[in-house]
C-alpha cells in the first residue's frame, strides 16, 4: 500500500470511528498539557535558576591584595584578561571621595574608582569622550550630586591630607556587575598603576574553579593570607546541584505522565481493534498484508495523536503562562514529539494482534 493511500485510508477510518479517534486525541492532549503544566514548569524553573546564576554578577571573581603588596600590576591585569576562561578583567583601586573643584572642600562627596584596563568592559560611554590616564567619567547620579550642569569639569580629592584633581571628560552608565559605579566617577588609571583588587568575570560558571586557580597563579601571592577571594565557585556548585535535582524530578514525572498516557492509548486502540476485527479480517481475506494492517492501525492512531498534541501544547502553554513559567521551546517541541511517539508505540501491540489473527476465523466469529 502506497504511503498516500495509507494516509488516506487512515484518515477515512479515523473519521468514521469518531469515538476512539476522539479518545486518542484527548489522551495525547492531556499528556502534552499535563507535561507542560508540571514538568514544563520544572524545566522553566531550572532555566531561570541557570540564567540567574549565569548572570555577570554571579560569574564575578574578585581577588584583593590585603597587604598592599603591589601584587596586581598592569601585567597581571592583561594576562588575566587573556585567559580563555575570562570574559572581562580589570584592576580597581580603593575608591576615594571627591568633590566639585569649583565648590571646594565644602561640596558634596562622591566616590571615585580608578580602573586599570579596558573601560568599555566596565561601563558604557553616554556622552563626551573616553578618558586618558588621570581623566574621569561621571555617572548621571554623581553629576547631579556634584552640581555639574554637564558631564565636563573637574573634581578634586576631598581628603585634607591628599592633593589631586581629575578632569571630567564625559558621562557613563555602568555595565553589570559594576552597578555600584553608578554612584560616582570612574578614573582611567595611569600606565604603571598598581590596583588593590582584580575583578574577573569568567566566561561561564562551570569554569569558575579553573579560573580561580589560574588567576591566583598569575598573582602569585607570597603567602595565602596576602590575598582575599570572593569566588563564584560556590554558586557554580549550587547551580549544578539544583539542575541535577530538578532534572531528576522532571524526568521521573515526565516518564510517569507519558507511561500512563501510553497505557490508556493502548487500551483504546486495542478496544477499537476488537470492535473492528471483522473489517480488518475482511481486508486480510481480500489480500491486505500483515504489514498493511499494522501500518493502517498505526496511521489511524498517529493522525488523532498529532491533533491532540497540537491542542495539548496550546493548553499546556496557556496553563504555564498563568504561572509565569513558560518552558523553553526545545522542551515544548520535545514534549509534543514524545507524546506522539508514545501514542504510536502503544498502538504497535494492538496492531500486531490485529494483523496476526486468522481472517477466516475472524469472519466466522458472530
Amino acid at each position: 500500500m502506497r504511503f498516500a493511500s495509507l494516509l488516506r485510508e487512515g484518515l477515512s477510518t479515523a473519521w468514521a470511528n469518531k469515538v476512539p479517534t476522539a479518545l486518542v486525541a484527548l489522551l495525547v492532549a492531556i499528556m502534552c498539557a499535563t507535561t507542560l503544566a508540571t514538568v514544563g514548569r520544572t524545566a522553566a524553573a531550572e532555566q531561570q535558576v541557570a540564567d540567574r546564576l549565569d548572570a555577570a554578577g554571579s560569574r564575578l571573581l574578585v581577588l584583593t591584595d590585603t597587604r598592599n603588596g603591589e601584587l596586581i600590576g598592569p601585567a597581571v591585569v592583561q594576562q588575566t584578561r587573556a585567559l580563555s576562561v575570562t570574559e572581562r578583567a580589570v584592576g580597581v583601586q580603593i575608591p576615594v571621595d571627591v568633590v566639585n573643584k569649583v565648590i571646594g572642600a565644602g561640596g558634596t562627596r562622591v566616590p571615585a574608582w580608578t580602573v586599570d584596563g579596558d573601560l568599555s568592559e566596565v561601563l558604557t560611554l553616554t556622552a563626551g569622550r573616553w578618558p586618558g590616564p588621570g581623566e574621569a567619567l561621571v555617572s548621571a547620579q554623581a553629576q547631579q550630586t556634584l552640581g555639574l550642569d554637564d558631564p565636563v569639569g573637574a573634581v578634586q580629592l576631598a581628603s585634607t591630607t591628599q592633593v589631586g584633581d581629575f578632569s571630567v571628560v564625559g558621562a557613563f552608565e555602568p555595565r553589570e556587575p559594576f552597578g555600584q559605579y553608578a554612584a560616582g566617577l570612574v578614573v582611567a588609571a595611569a600606565p604603571d598603576a598598581i590596583s588593590d583588587s582584580l575583578y574577573v568575570v569568567v566566561t561561564d560558571s562551570s569554569v569558575a574553579s579553573a579560573a580561580q586557580s589560574a588567576v591566583i597563579g598569575l598573582v602569585a601571592p607570597p603567602e595565602f593570607d596576602s590575598i582575599s577571594i570572593q569566588s563564584p565557585v560556590a554558586l557554580a556548585e549550587l547551580q549544578a546541584e539544583v539542575a541535577a535535582d530538578l532534572g531528576t524530578f522532571g524526568r521521573t514525572l515526565l516518564l510517569g505522565v507519558l507511561g500512563a498516557g501510553a497505557l490508556l492509548v493502548a487500551i483504546v486502540v486495542l478496544a477499537d481493534v476488537l470492535v473492528r476485527r471483522k473489517d480488518l479480517g475482511r481486508r486480510r481475506a481480500l489480500g491486505a498484508t500483515r504489514g498493511a494492517i499494522v501500518a493502517m492501525v498505526i496511521a489511524r492512531t498517529l493522525l488523532p495523536a498529532l491533533l491532540g498534541a497540537g491542542i495539548g501544547v496550546g493548553a499546556g502553554l496557556w496553563a504555564a503562562d498563568r504561572f509565569a513559567a513558560i518552558p523553553p521551546w526545545q522542551f515544548t517541541t520535545g514534549t509534543a514529539i514524545l507524546a506522539v511517539l508514545a501514542a504510536v508505540a502503544s498502538a504497535v501491540l494492538p496492531a500486531l494482534y490485529a494483523a496476526t489473527r486468522d481472517p477466516v476465523r475472524v469472519l466466522r466469529t458472530p
